[in-house]
């Protein structure tokens, strides 16, 4: 399989930057990248991604597809009301952003590891591991105050532990068979592990 011939890791990422100008007024923008090339953007009104290359749609069932959606979706509305219901517990100063990267990557040898991160004004508070939520360790106080109303609903935190751990990894395997060709026909053959070709 590709991801056993693997020399150097790849990664697959969706990107979700929420700038917050007041206490009514935020903007979300999504894109996904398969290393550094953007793969796949949003489209705010129908809630649903856009491939941005034949082979960036993987081979997720519609389901799947649809599921993933669903959960961004929520995702938009919900994540902005809890940071707004918290920022004067967390002291966040309007204007400011919040970036939330979310993916996989494939290491050498086959393991892919998950990884989804919380950066406020561009450094990192917190992520997530073993269904659970961990303070980053610049993080401070407010790291710690984060982590726990975020590892209140178990829920979520299983379902989220499910998509990184196993939707994202058969994703990134899927787009890396499907794409392979045509990034070599691009020219854009960087992204991809040499070992793969």
């Amino acid at each position: 399989s590709l991801a056993t011939a693997f020399q150097e890791e790849i990664s697959f990422k969706i990107i979700q930057s929420i700038s917050f100008y007041n206490d009514s007024w935020v903007k979300s923008q999504n894109s996904a990248w398969l290393g550094d090339l953007q793969t796949h953007g949003w489209d705010t009104n129908s809630g649903s991604f856009i491939s941005l290359h034949p082979w960036s749609k993987g081979n997720l069932s519609k389901e799947e597809i649809k599921e993933l959606e669903e959960y961004f979706h929520k995702f938009s509305i919900g994540m902005p009301n809890k940071f707004h219901r918290h920022a004067s517990q967390w002291q966040l100063k309007y204007p400011f952003e919040i970036q939330i990267t979310r993916g996989c990557e494939l290491h050498p040898g086959g393991p892919t590891v998950a990884f989804y991160r919380y950066a406020y004004q561009g450094s990192e508070v917190m992520h997530f591991q073993n269904n659970s939520w961990f303070p980053s360790p610049k993080g401070g106080t407010r790291a710690q105050d984060m982590c726990e109303v975020f590892n209140q609903p178990v829920v979520v935190t299983n379902r989220v532990q499910r998509i990184l751990s196993d939707t994202c990894p058969r994703f990134l395997s899927s787009i890396l068979d499907a794409g392979k060709a045509d990034l070599q026909r691009q020219g854009q053959s960087h992204i991809l592990p040499s070992s793969i070709f």
